[in-house]
């Protein structure tokens, strides 16, 4: 319809015309087809909805012009200071949980000799990893140890370091299993079967353990002890948990249909822990190391060789069938889970405990009297709860799988604080042999 004042458009149901004012109750105005009388918002005055062009309200005659800007403005200030907000409260989330982090690190840190905020770039760390190295390089990395190629303390960097072996050792071995399934496969060999077993359980376990190897800064302990502490530390930490297992008891559940319960789970946490622990004090004391980085890498070496051995059993109890054959696919089934999840569990709990041996310890030897050191019960317990949370029969999300995730996570925020600390270690011991040589 038309105003029949200022022929403009209006709506049939008009009472006033939005462009003039005019009462239309009055005047009639002048039909006309196809008007468009969408409206898209409303009046302030008394809600009617309104075009955003319209000078006066068509149900009121309320003047729009200011109080539409007036309205318009308010909403989009209204929501640009949302977003703001917004904006502001997620910033303000990820400061405090970076600065939660920070704090924590450096809590932790503390408690092993380093009040630095854990700045680790994990990128760089692993740069070298998908580079080419020579041969050469490769035997450079197990040339370490000996009289002549341990660096003198003034000549360590404390500087992370950039190992990238352990990556082509884990594709060795990986490879080296694969041929072994095939020959148990395609030709049915049964006499590959022991070879996949102890490879399966090898895989992970030793590559971390060269990844400590690799991150000594200090050069001090060959391959060769490393090995030893391997294979030796790890059979001993076995017998030794085992002989700790004979003072315990567990539940009927446990005992009779296998199911473990909370109780049982933390025993088994407790047990292992100070198992592998007297394998580990006896090797650093052995060792007559002071130095953090040390601790690492003999705890992991005696864990990962307990790891091993665990591991190797569990394939082969789980995989036989009743008639003595090999379920091939329960086989396969159970290395890769032991495989992926050996990254946080009792290699990187007895690098912890060694780290913390060594912390308490410093110069001297490992004593009773150090196991009361809060800082070696602190981490001690870490070690503890991590593998109790492990066994426990719990989830998060309703999937076991995150759980075990996330406690590898944690378990490597650990290590990279003691490896960190290790590291400040070197400087603290560079200072102190300068300064004795000056006294002399």
């Amino acid at each position: 319809m038309i105003c029949p004042s200022c022929a403009n458009e209006v709506g049939q149901n008009d009472k006033f015309c939005q462009h003039c004012g005019t009462n239309l109750t009055v005047e009639k105005p002048i039909m006309k087809e196809n008007v468009d009388t969408n409206n898209n918002l409303t009046c302030p005055n008394c809600n009617e909805n309104v075009q955003s062009n319209d000078k006066f309200c068509i149900n009121c005659g309320f003047k729009l012009n200011e109080s539409m800007q007036y309205s318009s403005n308010e909403t989009y200030n209204h929501s640009h200071q949302h977003i703001e907000r917004e904006v502001a409260n997620n910033t303000n989330i990820t400061e405090e949980a970076k600065n939660l982090f920070n704090n924590t690190t450096k809590s932790i840190g503390r408690l092993a000799g380093n009040d630095e905020i854990l700045k680790l770039n994990l990128r760089d760390m692993f740069s070298q990893v998908f580079k080419f190295h020579s041969k050469h390089e490769s035997d450079d990395v197990f040339i370490a140890g000996t009289q002549s190629t341990t660096p003198h303390i003034t000549e360590v960097s404390e500087e992370w370091g950039k190992p990238w072996v352990f990556s082509r050792v884990f594709i060795s071995l990986l490879i080296t299993f694969i041929g072994l399934w095939f020959l148990a496969k395609m030709f049915g060999n049964e006499n590959s079967i022991p070879g996949m077993i102890f490879i399966g359980a090898l895989i992970v376990p030793i590559s971390g353990v060269i990844f400590f190897f690799e991150s000594n800064a200090f050069r001090n302990i060959s391959f060769f002890e490393v090995l030893k502490m391997f294979f030796v530390g790890g059979v001993f930490s076995l017998i030794s948990t085992l002989v700790l297992y004979q003072f315990v008891s567990f539940s009927d559940d446990l005992e009779m249909y296998g199911i473990m319960t909370t109780g049982d789970a933390f025993l088994i946490g407790l047990v292992e822990e100070i198992g592998k622990a007297i394998i580990v004090v006896l090797f650093i004391n052995y060792q007559r190391t002071n130095k953090i980085l040390n601790g690492i890498l003999i705890g992991a070496s005696i864990g990962a060789g307990f790891a091993v051995f665990e591991t190797a059993g569990y394939i082969l109890n789980l995989s036989f069938m009743s008639d003595q054959t090999v379920d091939l696919n329960v086989m396969i089934e159970i290395i890769i889970l032991r495989g992926w999840s050996a990254l946080g569990g009792h290699l990187v709990w007895a690098a912890i405990i060694g780290a913390a041996v060594v912390i308490v310890k410093n110069t001297s030897q490992f004593t009773w009297s150090n196991i009361l050191d809060k800082r070696f019960l602190f981490f001690f317990f870490i070690s503890v709860v991590l593998h109790f949370i492990w066994d426990a029969p719990i989830t998060f999300l309703g999937s076991y799988n995150l759980k075990l995730i996330i406690l590898i996570v944690i378990a490597w925020i650990f290590i990279f604080i003691l490896m960190k600390s290790g590291l400040t270690q070197v400087n603290v011991l560079q200072k102190e042999y300068i300064e004795n040589k000056e006294k002399q």
